[in-house]
């Protein structure tokens, strides 16, 4: 039997602004329903690009399709947002206190910001 498929999300970024953190402390967890966006690196200097990164956002935020149009940022790159639908947390992202994160700050940051989602809709992934 194949397994659902799952794929890692930062918590932080939204259509927002990819510095965003629309989560409450203690947020999300387990089983926590979450809208699901792609921000996609599309192009860069004048390239094309396919980059994707997940990020998730209160469920109350989700939509399916472009939602932010291609932005040129001055460094030359062409992002956009899109949104991937919903999905539920399998794994919250992990907590720790300062002395841990302090050990290996650039691997607590990626561990402290990213969830595993399984999207209600693989396809829109």
């Amino acid at each position: 039997m194949q397994q659902p498929t799952t794929i890692a999300a930062k918590t932080v970024g939204t259509p927002a602004g990819v510095g965003n953190d629309p989560w409450p402390p203690g947020h999300p967890v387990a089983g926590e329903r979450v809208a699901i966006f792609a921000f996609d690196v599309v192009g860069a200097d004048g390239q094309s690009e396919d980059i994707r990164t997940y990020h998730v956002a209160p469920i109350d935020r989700a939509a399916e399709g472009v939602v932010v149009a291609d932005q040129r940022d001055p460094q030359g790159l062409v992002v956009r947002w899109t949104g991937c639908g919903a999905g539920t947390v399998v794994a919250a992202p992990a907590t720790m206190g300062a002395e841990a994160a302090m050990m290996d700050p650039a691997r607590s940051a990626e561990k402290m910001f990213a969830c595993t989602v399984r999207p209600d809709d693989p396809g829109l992934i």
